[in-house]
């Protein structure tokens, strides 16, 4: 008996901490749990008063799936842009209040959105042609408004209230003779009073009142008594035609595939998002969910302005390897270096060395803003040092500006600075960062926070996958000095997955550090982590790399309980 119960003790209390593990690792999950609710509560509420709305008797499931698509839009639309305003973010993640927010894997948001978009986009325009089709009037002269949209509307959509055919024809032929308001008050305004001002009032209480769109004074029927594209209903339904093709360009240049093979495009077609907000006001017929955007871009704008572009800083650049490269740009006076940041490089004068015809096939590539991270402060104040891994066209066209020199003379524009996500690593005491290759540098802006902090007590296991042995000489000084404070229990993991090795000498002057261990193979991540779990910590994991090893960690740390960081920007 006595055992029977020791053994479904232990098998609770065994079944009780494998729960409070998976629970721990989806930490972040959790934290967004609340708000995913929200929005989906929210989204559900926009679609059921769009799809219940019944403004007549054309209302059918095409006009009912387009009006609910519509609504759902409108609050898709106020929250796109949030997760990729940077200079807020950036206040957000130094705060705490950002603990709080979905705001850690902000672009990832922002892609999900995206798709989201899309899909209501295409129901919404589909839906709505549709519907256009089923009305009384040609399909091609309601589209274009050929009628006016006043007539129109007493032909198709408000047919029901209209007491008298004859009124249609009067109203007519009132525009016809030139809309004057003598002809309004003795023939039009009667009708408008008996037909349309019961719903097309401001003061209306109808179950189906259109308050924004009001028939009681001469100016507001002729606001309507446009054909063609000066009609209310031609900008909206050629706006809204525009604005499908403009958002199928932004989402299908924007996926995975196209975006690494062609990022300049990317980049510029990406700016189409400003025309297509110009459309909106065109096509969405109330505005007042522009109030609340409105508000938040006059905050981002103002937080803009604190964080300067800096214009031609003079910068030195040299090679490293074959393929990475080292900037260090003349710091300037404003721009504070602060851990788990980063910054906007453009330069200008990257092909001025070239041929008229090669600068005109590369000159977007001046035009392009290219983030990096920073590796924090260094003893030299005055520079900011960056390290570049040339893999795409404008880190080639960099690399390729050193010619047959080791090194050359540059002019950089610098924006920012920027919060990355790990900006409030500080903050926890236990850290278990994983870089792959130049994903090394945002963690050395965290190292050198933790020299600024001698009486702090801190543990990290610090794994680094890397190709070059080259880069450890870069970093070793760091990790010297690290070790000196009795503070922070330093956990060195190398991985070298290249041809090169490093000298014996080398080797001894790393080993020498403390806790190293040197590998040369691909780490067992789940041998890793379990190896680390061991000794009783629970950090927050930190990674930054490739997706497919930041997979493989993830999976392993949340194994064991561990929340996990991905730093993207």
């Amino acid at each position: 008996m006595s055992d029977s119960f020791s053994t479904q003790s232990s098998y609770g209390s065994s079944w009780l901490a494998s729960m409070s593990s998976w629970l721990a690792g989806r930490r972040l999950w959790f934290k967004n749990l609340p708000w995913l609710t929200l929005m989906l509560g929210l989204a559900g509420y926009q679609f059921w008063i769009g799809y219940t709305y019944e403004s007549n008797d054309t209302t059918n499931i095409y006009l009912r799936l387009s009006r609910a698509s519509s609504y759902v839009l409108l609050l898709v639309l106020v929250v796109l842009w949030l997760p990729v305003m940077r200079n807020g973010l950036s206040v957000l993640r130094r705060s705490w209040v950002g603990e709080w927010l979905p705001i850690e894997n902000a672009n990832a948001l922002h892609k999900w959105l995206g798709h989201i978009c899309i899909v209501f986009t295409l129901v919404h325009g589909t839906q709505y042609l549709l519907y256009l089709n089923t009305l009384s009037e040609p399909f091609t002269k309601v589209l274009f408004a050929e009628e006016s949209d006043l007539v129109r509307s007493m032909r198709t959509t408000m047919y029901e209230f209209v007491s008298e055919d004859e009124s249609i024809d009067v109203v007519g032929q009132w525009i016809e003779n030139g809309r004057t308001q003598e002809g309004y008050e003795e023939q039009v305004k009667p009708i408008m009073e008996e037909d349309c001002t019961k719903c097309h009032s401001r003061t209306s209480t109808q179950t189906y009142a259109i308050q924004w769109m009001p028939l009681t004074k001469y100016d507001d029927v002729v606001s309507l008594s446009d054909e063609g594209w000066l009609s209310r209903q031609f900008r909206i339904n050629v706006s809204g035609l525009v604005m499908f093709v403009l958002f199928f360009v932004v989402w299908y240049t924007s996926l995975e595939r196209f975006r690494k093979r062609h990022h300049h495009h990317f980049q510029q077609l990406h700016l189409l998002g400003y025309l297509l907000a110009i459309l909106g006001l065109l096509h969405i017929p109330s505005l007042e969910w522009i109030v609340a955007p409105t508000v938040v871009l006059f905050v981002e704008f103002y937080l803009s302005k604190r964080s300067r572009t800096y214009r031609r800083q003079p910068s030195r650049l040299t090679a490293i390897t074959d393929d990475l490269l080292r900037l260090e740009i003349k710091r300037p006076e404003r721009l504070k270096i602060r851990a788990g940041h980063y910054v906007d490089l453009r330069i200008p004068g990257l092909f001025s060395d070239r041929t008229e015809s090669e600068k005109q096939c590369t000159t977007v590539l001046c035009r392009e803003w290219h983030p990096f991270s920073l590796t924090g402060s260094r003893n030299d104040p005055d520079k900011l040092v960056l390290k570049v891994r040339a893999q795409g066209d404008w880190t080639y066209a960099l690399r390729d500006t050193l010619g047959n020199s080791d090194a050359c003379e540059l002019d950089i524009d610098v924006r920012g600075p920027y919060a990355s996500p790990i900006t409030h690593a500080t903050r926890r005491k236990d850290w278990f960062m994983v870089a792959g290759g130049i994903g090394i540098t945002p963690f050395l802006s965290l190292l050198r926070e933790l020299k600024k902090q001698p009486t702090e007590p801190y543990h990290l296991h610090l794994v680094w996958v890397l190709r070059e042995p080259a880069l450890m000489k870069w970093i070793r000084p760091l990790l010297e000095k690290l070790c000196e404070h009795n503070n922070v229990q330093c956990h060195w993991h190398f991985y070298f997955t290249g041809d090169q090795r490093l000298s014996l000498e080398e080797q001894e002057k790393l080993k020498a550090i403390g806790s190293l261990h040197l590998h040369r193979v691909r780490p067992d991540w789940q041998a890793l982590v379990t190896e680390i779990a061991a000794t009783g910590i629970r950090p927050t994991c930190y990674v930054c790399g490739p997706d497919a090893m930041s997979r493989q960690v993830k999976k392993a740390c949340r194994k064991q309980g561990w929340a996990v960081h991905k730093e993207e920007f």
